[in-house]
């Protein structure tokens, strides 16, 4: 018998539609967030995670090794407050594998609040709608690749990414429906007008997870043309709706061309030199925008000498990985990924079922789109926890 972690606080209409609104906007996260602790039973659950004692040993690991790295740094007070950053990811995890009693709907909420997300977008670009109050963007469809609710460009595709793969489950899972494929193609224009490259590389990591399935096969079998039409969907925004892609992606090779690859590897050469020198406990956690002018190369013959000076100023690391890695060293890295990691594991081992591919391949298009950007949204610890929340069994 499982143990209940969480009060009888939780009313559907609530939990859904704070999904779907985390997932349309990030600007809703954080009183989603509030929202399901009100009835977390902390005590419980935080017994339970520590009765684990390899689990226990990195949690503590992480954060222990996150304040030394902040006494070290140059920017103590800076370093200290990011250090809790793991801690929030922890509360997140809880609230997704203890707090929520309808996980059978994470899927469908998720894949709502980004096909909306596309929309909004799609509609502010096609009729160039721009609305402020003040100075804050509610929408701007005159933004350089899109703005919604103060958010722009990765920010948005990272929650359209999450978007399409939730759709793309649900689509193989239930067959052919027309209001799946509309909302997919929401989902996709969306993803095209933001003209993020890292996204695609985040999909390309997810498809090959979930396209390799038994489930995926048989849909193939029977609907093989809506597959040549979500293909053609890809193939038109390339080439169609949003010339500046086509024109993004044929450059990402290109020396001396703005936004080339390039420019990332630059960034990068100056962080293997910084850990080189910061190895084991970093530069302090959030610290790297103080530190990166020292460790910058001071030349790049693949890099145009006006955007080389603002890169040398690079204020983030435009990789998940290597934020951590600059910011906590080595062994903080190390324990904060493999507890991340371990849970994934043991999420999946018991009962692995369709519904649990398809919140592994959203999240592979997270680890994947991070490769080249550090970004972070709640989905992530969220769903983490969900692959090992109980109700995922009995709600069928």
């Amino acid at each position: 018998m499982e143990k209940k972690f969480s009060s009888k606080l939780n009313n559907v209409n609530l939990e859904i539609w704070g999904l779907i609104l985390s997932t349309f906007s990030y600007i809703f996260q954080l009183p989603y967030a509030i929202y399901l602790s009100i009835g977390l039973k902390v005590k419980e659950a935080l017994r339970n995670i520590f009765s684990d004692k390899l689990d226990k040993v990195f949690i503590l690991g992480f954060i222990l090794s996150g304040f030394v790295s902040s006494l070290i740094s140059e920017r103590k007070l800076e370093a200290l407050l990011v250090s809790f950053i793991p801690i929030i990811f922890l509360w997140f995890y809880m609230l997704g594998k203890y707090r929520i009693l309808y996980s059978q709907k994470v899927i469908d909420s998720i894949f709502k609040g980004s096909s909306f997300l596309g929309l909004v977008l799609t509609l502010s670009y096609v009729f160039k709608i721009s609305i402020y109050i003040g100075n804050f963007g509610v929408i701007d469809g005159n933004f350089s690749r899109g703005l919604v609710l103060g958010v722009g460009m990765q920010g948005l595709s990272l929650l359209l990414e999450f978007g399409i793969m939730a759709g793309l489950g649900i689509l193989i899972k239930e067959g052919f429906k027309l209001k799946t494929l509309v909302y997919l193609l929401f989902c996709f224009l969306g993803l095209f007008i933001t003209q993020t490259r890292g996204a695609f590389l985040g999909l390309l990591f997810a498809f090959l997870f979930l396209f390799f399935s038994r489930e995926f096969f048989y849909f193939l079998k029977k609907y093989w043309y809506i597959f040549l039409i979500i293909l053609l969907i890809i193939f038109m925004g390339f080439n169609l709706f949003i010339p500046n892609l086509k024109y993004r992606f044929s450059h990402v090779f290109s020396k001396g061309s703005e936004s080339s690859i390039y420019e990332r590897l630059y960034i990068y050469k100056g962080i293997i030199r910084m850990v080189r020198d910061n190895l084991w406990f970093g530069v302090g956690p959030g610290c790297f925008v103080y530190y990166f002018p020292k460790y910058a190369l001071k030349d790049d013959p693949n890099v145009e000498k006006e955007i080389l000076e603002i890169l040398r100023h690079a204020v983030t690391t435009h990789n998940i990985y290597f934020y951590f890695i600059t910011g906590w060293g080595i062994i903080g890295s190390f324990f904060f990924f493999f507890w991340l990691f371990r849970q994934i594991y043991k999420g999946i081992k018991r009962d692995f079922n369709f519904e649990k591919r398809i919140i592994l391949s959203i999240l592979m298009a997270y680890f994947g789109h991070v490769f080249v950007d550090d970004l972070f949204s709640i989905h992530i610890p969220f769903l983490i926890g969900i692959l090992q929340n109980y109700h995922i069994y009995s709600h069928k």
